[in-house]
């Protein structure tokens, strides 16, 4: 009797962990869209810009002499430990990277809110590269927790101009997801934020895009899949940096007006994807589609990819670590 119960036991243990590890595996194969991927190793010389991507949305802006940094997330503990610990910024993954991808320039961080997957880091990266943190009210009190001193924070407004080099970048106001959608919309971070924390502790805190203007040129970064109607109507960008995150979850209606209120209004001749990867994994070169329980990853490139097709417009993916060189 005792072993048929302990087999009982060991089928319903190995039934819920295969359950668990079907949702938390990739919800597609990015390797299908590989045709899509780009890779420029050369240097930004005479006027070109690099972007390097380093998941989710932290991309890092070079020109050859100014460095900017989109967000800076680089500590992407695994599903279990996020979900059940409190944390810290892997401050040596975080070091090795700076070293690596030679970030010793970067003048400024612009987190796009203050979620843990894109504000974690800031306060570390910040110090560690001697930059000024630009951001919210949630993400400076990420920066004070940090131990960042005033002079190294600066409050954001909309439509703000902020120049660094030969780069100016634009604060652009935006909404992150549907109303209902995520809990903690429009909360604010109102005291320092000092680490180990979990990942419930860094709300949305308020969202921005960014328009990045470079010698006459425009790019634009939509990290967060939403849209407010109408804001783009004067804004043009050769480039878009665009999140595609759980859209192919949404209305065909809603999917539509995403595309005619973002790349519709923008004109973009290039269009290159964010915030898809699952960023539970390791940066280990090989970046991996959503999970199943968060997003059809695949559906959501497909309908960009079917929408910039029919309008002849260029789409490209950047892999871990990858760059592409614009202008």
């Amino acid at each position: 009797m005792k072993k048929k119960i302990l087999l009982v036991l060991v089928v319903l243990v190995a039934a819920v962990l295969g359950g668990v590890f079907y949702m938390i595996s990739p919800s597609g194969d990015i390797e299908k869209y590989a045709k899509y991927y780009v890779d420029d190793t050369s240097s930004p010389i005479n006027g070109k810009v690099k972007v390097t991507f380093f998941g989710v949305s932290t991309l890092l802006f070079n020109d050859g002499e100014t460095q900017l940094l989109i967000d800076g997330f680089f500590t992407r503990p695994p599903f279990l430990k996020l979900m059940t610990t409190e944390l810290s910024s892997d401050t040596v993954a975080i070091d090795q990277l700076i070293r690596q991808y030679k970030m010793d320039r970067v003048k400024g961080i612009f987190p796009t809110h203050s979620h843990y997957d894109h504000a974690f880091d800031v306060a570390y990266t910040t110090k560690k590269m001697n930059a000024i943190l630009y951001g919210s009210e949630s993400s400076l009190n990420i920066g004070r927790g940090g131990g960042l001193k005033e002079a190294q924070l600066h409050l954001t407004i909309p439509y703000e101009e902020i120049q660094l080099g030969k780069f100016t970048v634009q604060i652009i106001p935006s909404i992150h997801s549907a109303p209902g959608s995520v809990k903690d919309s429009g909360l604010v971070i109102k005291e320092p934020k000092r680490q180990p924390a979990k990942m419930k502790d860094y709300p949305e805190g308020g969202t921005f895009d960014f328009l990045v203007k470079y010698n006459g040129h425009q790019v634009y970064i939509k990290p967060s899949p939403n849209f407010i109607e109408g804001a783009l109507d004067s804004i043009r960008a050769e480039v878009c940096f665009l999140g595609i995150g759980t859209i192919g979850t949404k209305e065909p209606a809603w999917q539509n007006q995403y595309y005619k209120q973002t790349i519709g209004k923008l004109q973009s001749k290039l269009i290159i994807p964010l915030h898809w990867d699952d960023f539970t994994k390791p940066i280990d070169g090989h970046l991996d589609m959503l999970p199943r329980f968060v997003a059809n990853t695949p559906k959501d490139f497909d309908y960009i990819i079917q929408k910039t097709h029919a309008d002849k417009i260029d789409f490209k993916v950047l892999q871990a670590y990858k760059s592409v060189l614009l202008f």
